[in-house]
């Protein structure tokens, strides 16, 4: 009974983790989006706004793409700012019996600001 009451305990906390890395990765993505809809904004600035946001919450090893080159695009145009990182980078315990995703994904879209 108590080894199934421990697993559950863990499951749950791992589970929980799992929501505010999320979480995290959602407000990353959504702020280069941001940055990247910006009248001046480049590529760089976008990908060094996501790096700087997720090393403040510990999480490395992400995948930060743009849909284009944001220099590019014409005012009122799609933006799609997408980060994915794997859960195994983020993941609390790594416990083996609590079902986890692989990776942890967020896609934001925003339309390009202009003069």
């Amino acid at each position: 009974l108590l080894r199934l009451l421990l697993r559950l305990i863990f499951g749950v906390i791992e589970y929980g983790w799992m929501f505010v890395k999320t979480q995290q990765i959602t407000n990353a993505t959504r702020h280069t989006a941001r940055v990247a809809v910006r009248p001046d904004a480049t590529n760089a600035e976008a990908v060094a706004a996501a790096a700087t946001l997720l090393d403040a919450v510990g999480i490395s090893g992400a995948e930060v793409t743009l849909s284009a080159d944001v220099s590019q695009i014409m005012p009122g145009d799609t933006v799609t700012a997408r980060i994915r990182v794997a859960y195994s980078e983020v993941g609390l315990a790594g416990a083996p019996f609590v079902p986890m995703p692989e990776y942890l994904e967020a896609t934001v879209s925003m339309a390009k600001e202009g003069p």
